[in-house]
């Protein structure tokens, strides 16, 4: 992450006209050294843990959706950005670069050469009608385009292909009549995941190991919604009321949807890993990520683990999805009593734990 960092940091500075610079961070940027940023900098992120991280060190930090339309024309002298893992958004993004930079501006792209930085920097380059500067950095290109004064003649034309607006809410599923909502920029966005269909397939045996049906339900790392959704119409007969939280501008959009569209009882809140949020719940139900961006990141299990921990009631019960080479049941140990792996099937296993 530092090397990557370190690729970026020289374009990270005001330049001389003045005008600031902006970077467009997302997952792939997180523990960035933010406190080595120019003052200049702004940044804008689709994720709480940066603007989190940014705020601390006293940067200029804006948390959205990467809702661009919150900057006029020409704002900005430079816009630099780690390309995402999801081409979508990286042309969502780079198709705002042009509007927000001012003339003899620069757009600064970085990626390795598996994540197609190559392509993306072929068509930024259509795009803004000029050519690409292309550096190798080892395992990674940094690509520079700049704006001219006749780049935005007939851009529309060139415009980056989306295959759906990024900004659109899009059905994906019918559930009991209803359509279950989500958008671009979120993990999975058009399909349920495998890891979450398996959940709740096994959340009625879940909730029928309790003494009582449980009242209170935090969906960690809730994505649109999908199992905030299927557990409460699991428990449809009890009042449950279900708290959602997760560190994705986009994901909290959709799941806010989805809560009107099926009336469910509870809150969507924008969180990291609900690190904000004091309340303690009867259960808990989390498909935890293990990837950071392109690269797999074992810390992020042990700390979804550590939320569950903090947030269960002392007789309170997690059910966890993961892969099936994740280490769960042992990274559990220190923080929970009882483990019990309930299936494991299609590449992932079901765990319940408690600390009673």
């Amino acid at each position: 992450m530092i090397d990557t960092f370190l690729l970026l940091q020289p374009y990270l500075h005001r330049p001389s006209s003045g005008k600031p610079c902006l970077l467009v961070a997302d997952e792939n940027l997180v523990d960035i050294p933010f406190a080595n940023l120019n003052p200049a900098v702004q940044i804008l992120s689709n994720r709480v843990d940066i603007i989190q991280q940014a705020q601390l060190a006293n940067c200029q930090g804006l948390l959205n959706d990467f809702d661009f339309s919150v900057f006029s024309n020409g704002s900005f002298q430079r816009v630099v950005y780690r390309v995402s893992k999801e081409k979508l958004v990286a042309h969502h993004i780079i198709n705002h670069a042009l509007r927000l930079l001012a003339d003899d501006g620069e757009l600064v792209l970085l990626g390795a050469k598996n994540e197609g930085i190559k392509t993306y920097a072929s068509k930024a380059a259509v795009y803004f009608n000029n050519r690409a500067s292309v550096a190798k950095h080892g395992n990674h290109y940094l690509a520079t385009i700049c704006k001219t004064k006749t780049s935005a003649n007939d851009s529309e034309k060139r415009v980056l292909a989306l295959k759906a607006p990024y900004e659109k809410l899009a059905p994906v599923i019918t559930c009991n009549g209803n359509k279950l909502y989500s958008k671009p920029g979120l993990f999975g966005w058009n399909k349920i995941d495998r890891g979450s269909a398996l959940l709740a397939q096994h959340l009625s045996e879940f909730f029928a190991g309790f003494a009582t049906s449980p009242e209170t339900l935090l969906d960690l790392g809730c994505g649109y919604g999908y199992l905030s959704v299927m557990a409460a119409q699991a428990l449809s007969e009890v009042n449950l009321h279900i708290v959602a939280s997760d560190n994705c501008a986009a994901a909290i959009i959709a799941c806010r949807k989805n809560f009107t569209v099926f009336n469910i009882n509870g809150e969507v809140v924008s969180d990291d890993c609900a690190s904000g949020i004091t309340a303690t719940f009867d259960a808990l139900i989390c498909n935890p990520p293990f990837h950071q961006g392109f690269k797999t990141d074992s810390r992020l299990t042990e700390k979804f683990l550590n939320s569950a921990a903090r947030h269960l009631k002392p007789a309170g019960r997690a059910l966890f999805v993961v892969n099936q080479f994740v280490p769960l049941e042992k990274l559990a140990q220190p923080l929970f009593t009882h483990s019990e792996k309930i299936i494991e099937a299609e590449g992932f296993k079901l765990v319940i734990l408690s600390k009673k």
